[in-house]
């Protein structure tokens, strides 16, 4: 239910054979996993070294993608090949990586898309305020509230998924061990705890920011839909009106140029929370099936249903999986912060040691050299930026 077997789903696996057991499913699920991990670890990797190296990508849009980058990687660091063992590298519901992982797992599992949905609630309504109020954006999201917003998120989902710390149970057997979960049952056994923490959360970090989402994005839709039709009239105005100030041409075609990037960094966006929202719904409907169907029918664990559960957290896993290449394929802005990255620099650091030692020779034989003007000194600095300059674009 939570990415592992309860207790009696347990005794079943160990003694049926299971679909997930039968070799070319099993290879095809490993596969899947093993790709899925790559791309989540070195992909959310590379985003987060981008956005801390890059001092160009250090926005606010980017302060929250860093954060979505952080839970992503620690759905693949936490999460992933434990699932895939958990389910298909090893027997069916065996668990090799002890008591102490075992609840990290299950923790970290819940955890995380939680606080994922709730970074892009907040990374939307930044999207909102610069859109409808831009002259806002730099007084009123300031470093300290962005942070406190993002640890408030963070805190929250902690908080709310604490009980699948408790649930978590290692079971050790003769020759192997398992990762399952218990019941937690208050008042009289009348109430099921998990059966209301995951329908709280399915309320609390799926139904409704996704509600809110809808909200933010129809009302920016609607926004941008205007200012495009009062762009297309500015530029028709401005054609005919050729005794128009360079002065006033120049302001209009920042605006549009500022418009048009405000658009890019929305679609990026609302991409991403599509993404999140279809590959989250299908394991939401797992979870709210598995907490409220009748635990006395057993689930018949060599027939096609079986293979449900693996395929609703591949999913969940894909959509961490896929962020860093929505960024590459949306934004040109990061795949040219990421070519600059990988490819520039180590080559980059070497420059600039060397222009800087060239400089401070200039300006200490520009020191002792009476002939010579402030001017000698600047011409020196500026070619050391222009070096680094042409060195950025023969990496691009």
């Amino acid at each position: 239910m939570s990415g592992t077997l309860n207790d009696s789903e347990l005794s079943d696996a160990i003694d049926e054979e299971t679909l997930l057991n039968v070799a070319s499913i099993r290879y095809t699920f490993a596969l899947a996993y093993i790709s899925v991990f790559l791309l989540c670890v070195i992909g959310n990797m590379t985003i987060i070294a981008v956005i801390v190296l890059q001092r160009s990508m250090r926005t606010v849009t980017n302060f929250f993608l860093a954060n979505l980058a952080v839970a992503d990687l620690l759905v693949g660091i936490f999460c992933v090949v434990q699932n895939a063992t958990h389910f298909v590298l090893l027997s069916h519901g065996r668990w090799p990586f002890g008591e102490l992982l075992c609840h990290a797992y299950v923790y970290v599992l819940h955890l995380i898309p939680n606080a994922s949905a709730g970074i892009l609630v907040l990374m939307s309504v930044e999207r909102f305020i610069a859109v409808l109020r831009p002259m806002l954006v730099q007084h009123l999201l300031t470093r300290g509230v962005l942070v406190a917003s993002t640890l408030l998120v963070w805190s929250a989902s902690a908080t709310m998924n604490s009980p699948y710390l408790i649930a978590a149970q290692y079971l050790q057997f003769d020759d192997f061990g398992s990762c399952t979960r218990k019941n937690i049952l208050l008042f009289g056994n009348q109430m099921n705890v998990l059966k209301v923490v995951t329908t709280i959360n399915f309320i609390v970090w799926y139904s409704i920011p996704l509600a809110v989402l809808f909200g933010i994005y129809l009302t920016i839709g609607v926004v941008l839909f205007r200012s495009t039709n009062d762009d297309a009239v500015a530029r028709s105005s401005s054609r005919e009106r050729m005794t128009a100030t360079s002065g006033a041409l120049h302001r209009k075609v920042s605006k549009m140029e500022a418009l048009d990037s405000r658009r890019r960094v929305i679609r990026l966006v609302v991409v991403i929370v599509l993404s999140f929202a279809l590959l989250s719904i299908p394991r939401y409907i797992y979870l709210m099936w598995s907490v409220w169907r009748d635990n006395r029918e057993p689930r018949c664990l060599h027939c096609l249903s079986a293979l449900i559960q693996p395929i609703t957290f591949l999913l969940m896993f894909l959509n961490s999986a896929i962020n860093p290449l929505l960024y590459a394929f949306l934004s040109k802005r990061f795949r040219v912060a990421i070519v600059d990255t990988l490819c520039c620099h180590h080559e980059r650091d070497k420059l600039r040691t060397r222009v800087l030692q060239l400089n401070a020779g200039r300006i200490s034989k520009l020191r002792h050299s009476s002939g010579r003007t402030h001017a000698n000194i600047y011409f020196a600095i500026d070619n050391k930026d222009g070096l680094e300059i042409a060195l950025g674009n023969s990496c691009v």
